[in-house]
């Protein structure tokens, strides 16, 4: 009998251990998911806010030297930003209005005056 007892507890040990071990790694793996996920958002909006100091920088010649091709960005022929899903611009008043989406999580508005 108390074989029998001692084999139940081992039996219920193992079955909730085992338990523990599968949620822990399910949990784990979210984890790690959201944190990738987070890191790449990140990255997007540190390139998304270097793009903006370097247009501010170079706001006088805007018109001629930026373009958008195929959801690239380009400066002077060299790729800026990649996966812009919109962008337009427009001049007036010796101001640049910049809308932008970068891969449809980060939309802004920029305003750039220029001389």
């Amino acid at each position: 009998m108390k074989n029998s007892f001692t084999l139940l507890e081992i039996i219920l040990s193992v079955l909730i251990s085992s338990i523990v071990l599968i949620y822990t790694f399910g949990f784990t793996k979210e984890l790690f998911t959201t944190n990738k996920n987070t890191q790449e958002l990140e990255i997007k909006k540190v390139d998304f806010i270097a793009t903006k100091i370097f247009l501010q920088k170079n706001a006088q010649n805007l018109k001629e030297d930026l373009s958008y091709k195929d959801k690239i960005l380009y400066f002077k022929d060299s790729i800026l930003l990649e996966e812009v899903e919109e962008f337009s611009m427009q001049e007036k008043n010796k101001q640049i209005t910049i809308k932008i989406n970068i891969a449809n999580k980060i939309k802004q508005e920029w305003k750039f005056n220029h001389e």
